[in-house]
């Protein structure tokens, strides 16, 4: 499982506005909140999704998709432990799907960690908003971003170690071509293109890595014609970073750290937490996806109303009852 992390903005679609506002107190608001009507009105099909924060972490959150209504029960109660949504997995994987979403107190940064069936963070993007329109925030869209990172040969190049290397091949290419013969008996087949990984337990592919980049990349003493359409490694810039993190060549890439598969769904949520707290590289990250979309923090008096749970209950419970329409009979 990887945790990726995330930069938002919110945008204003009356004067088309980006800027930085700090949605934290929003959701904490919303699920601490008793409008039981409003939480239980956001569907995907037949599950319903939700938000419900995880016991004994002030920034994480469970981020839901279910249609077991003893654990909507129990999400509403506000009453779900640390590890009890893995519990269900565990007796039907279909009772639920859930994923871990990390909300930072100080910036406008999330992580997202999940397997493949969990909400991803566009869902996650997609919840907010129409959390904003059933409100009567629908002058208001949250936008989610990777934080990226663009790798250089020269930087690659001075890794100081290098755990695995990657190498995509086109199929219908030099090596794409030997590979494809050997795997099919014909180089004529529609394979596609594929990845090649060196995995070498132990073992730092730092030369080996170097004198790849050299060969197969272009440039004076490779034309290229192997094929090779990108390449990359999960390396490390210098020791006292500590971590080892995934760099690819010309190539913008979500930054990412690696979760634990053994790790209990105890410890979990814990591992999360320091992951986030120990990652060196967000920062700066930051300040770069800041500057490319040209954001300032902002404050906003009506925002800021929906930092107080009791919003959310007298919009619920007003005369213009904004998400009326979309809750049914649910």
């Amino acid at each position: 499982m990887k945790l990726r992390y995330f930069g938002y903005y919110l945008r204003k679609f009356e004067t088309q506005e980006k800027f930085l506002f700090n949605i934290k107190s929003i959701i904490d608001a919303f699920v601490s909140s008793k409008d039981m009507a409003l939480k239980g009105s956001f569907k995907r099909g037949d599950d319903k999704l939700y938000i419900t924060p995880v016991t004994g972490h002030q920034n994480l959150y469970y981020f839901v998709r279910t249609s077991d209504n003893e654990l909507i029960k129990r999400i509403n109660e506000q009453s779900l432990k640390v590890g009890e949504l893995t519990d269900r997995l565990s007796e039907n994987e279909k009772v639920a799907y859930a994923s871990y979403v990390y909300l930072s107190d100080d910036d406008c940064i999330l992580a997202c960690a999940g397997s493949t069936s969990c909400p991803r963070f566009d869902d996650f993007a997609g919840y907010i908003n129409e959390l904003f329109k059933k409100v009567g925030l629908d002058n208001y869209e949250l936008s989610i971003e990777a934080l990226t990172s663009n790798s250089e040969k020269k930087d690659l190049l001075q890794m100081e170690m290098v755990n695995s290397v990657y190498i995509d091949v086109a199929a219908d290419r030099g090596l794409g071509k030997l590979i494809t013969q050997e795997l099919t008996g014909s180089t004529e087949s529609s394979i596609g293109n594929f990845r090649i990984t060196i995995e070498p337990s132990g073992t730092n592919l730092k030369q080996m890595f170097a004198k790849m980049l050299n060969r197969l990349v272009p440039g004076k003493n490779a034309k290229n014609e192997q094929g090779v359409t990108r390449i990359g490694a999960k390396a490390k810039h210098d020791e006292l970073k500590g971590q080892l993190t995934d760099y690819w060549l010309d190539n913008e890439n979500n930054l990412t750290d690696s979760l634990n598969p053994k790790a209990t769904k105890v410890l979990l949520p814990d591992q999360i937490a320091a992951k986030f707290d120990s990652n060196l590289q967000i920062d700066g990250l930051y300040k770069l996806y800041i500057a490319n979309n040209g954001l300032k923090k902002q404050a906003d008096s009506l925002l800021q109303k929906y930092t107080n749970s009791m919003q959310f209950t007298v919009k619920s419970k007003g005369v213009d009852n904004v998400h009326q329409l979309n809750t049914g009979s649910d």
